[in-house]
C-alpha cells in the first residue's frame, strides 16, 4: 500500500499523555433571547431560548431553515417581550465535555481509556439531534457491507481508485474527525459537504460490514479514508487495533476543550 503523511512530529509523539478532569454538570434553563452567528450563512440571527444557561461563545443547533448547521451564540438577553411564533428555538447545544487521557499520534489524540469521548458525545459536537423520518422513501436502505483489509486497503474489492485517492486527500486534511472501536465495534465521523456517520466491525485486521450515511452506492471516500487512517498509523506502530480506542482530530479535541473551558494538563 502507497503510505501518506499525515504531519507527523517526532517531538510531539514524545509528549506525555494527558489526563481530562471532568467538568461542572449544566446549569439550569435560563429563558432568553440570544442572537447567533452562522459562520456558511454570513449573518446572525435572534432565536429564542429555553432550554440552556447560554453564554457568548456557546455552540448552539437551531430550529428553522438553518437548522442542522452549528451557530455561535453573540449576545444573551433575559429582557425581552415577544410573540413566541415570530422566532424559531436553541434546540441543543454543540458543546461535549471531554474525559479519560488522551496522547498526541499524528493528527490525531488517542486514548484507550474506557472513560474517553464515546461516539454519541462526538456527534453532538458536530450534528443536531436526530429526528425520525416521516418519508418512506426516505429510508435507508442495507446491503452486505463493505470489507476493507487494513493491511492494503488500496486493493480491497470494491475500490474505485479515483474515489482511494479522494480519501487519501482526505486524510491530509484532516477530515476524519473521530474513530472509535468497543468491543469489535466501530463507528466514525467524516467531515464532508456535511458530517457522516459511519459503522463497521473491526475483525482480524480487516474491516468489516462497513457502511456510512453518505448517498454514494459504492466503497465510499469517508470508509476508505478511516481505512487508511488505521492502517497507516496501525503500520506504523502508533495504534494496536487489539485494544478499544478512540481517536479524536487534534485541533476538534481542543476545540471541546477550550469550548467546555477545560484544562489539559501535559
Amino acid at each position: 500500500m502507497r503510505m501518506m503523511g499525515f504531519g507527523r512530529d517526532d517531538k510531539m509523539m514524545e509528549t506525555p499523555d494527558m489526563p481530562i478532569p471532568a467538568i461542572e454538570e449544566p446549569k439550569a434553563p435560563v429563558k432568553s433571547m440570544v442572537r447567533v452567528e452562522f459562520d456558511d450563512a454570513g449573518y446572525k440571527l435572534t432565536y429564542f431560548n429555553d432550554r440552556f444557561d447560554l453564554k457568548p461563545g456557546d455552540r448552539v443547533f437551531v430550529s428553522g431553515k438553518l437548522a442542522g448547521k452549528v451557530g455561535v451564540v453573540c449576545s444573551v438577553t433575559t429582557r425581552f417581550h415577544a410573540k413566541l411564533s415570530d422566532y424559531e428555538r436553541v434546540i441543543a447545544l454543540a458543546q461535549t465535555p471531554v474525559h479519560g487521557t488522551y496522547k498526541p499520534v499524528a493528527d490525531k489524540m488517542l486514548s484507550y481509556d474506557g472513560n474517553a469521548l464515546s461516539p454519541e458525545a462526538f456527534r453532538a459536537w458536530v450534528l443536531p439531534p436526530a429526528e425520525p423520518s416521516e418519508d418512506p422513501d426516505d429510508e435507508v436502505i442495507y446491503g452486505d457491507g463493505f470489507v476493507i483489509p487494513l493491511d492494503d486497503p488500496h486493493n480491497a474489492e470494491d475500490v474505485d481508485h479515483a474515489v482511494f485517492e479522494r480519501a487519501l486527500e482526505y486524510c491530509r486534511s484532516g477530515k476524519i474527525g473521530y474513530v472509535s472501536v468497543r468491543n469489535g465495534v466501530g463507528r466514525a465521523y467524516v467531515e464532508g459537504n456535511q458530517w457522516y456517520e459511519l459503522e463497521f466491525r473491526l475483525r482480524d485486521n480487516r474491516i468489516e460490514e462497513a457502511y456510512c450515511g453518505c448517498p454514494y452506492a459504492g466503497l465510499c471516500k469517508h470508509l476508505l479514508a478511516v481505512s487508511i487512517t488505521l492502517s497507516v498509523f496501525a503500520g506504523h506502530g502508533d495504534l494496536d487495533l487489539t485494544r478499544d480506542f478512540v481517536l479524536i482530530d487534534t485541533d476538534r479535541f481542543y476545540a471541546m476543550i477550550k469550548q467546555n473551558d477545560q484544562t489539559v494538563t501535559v
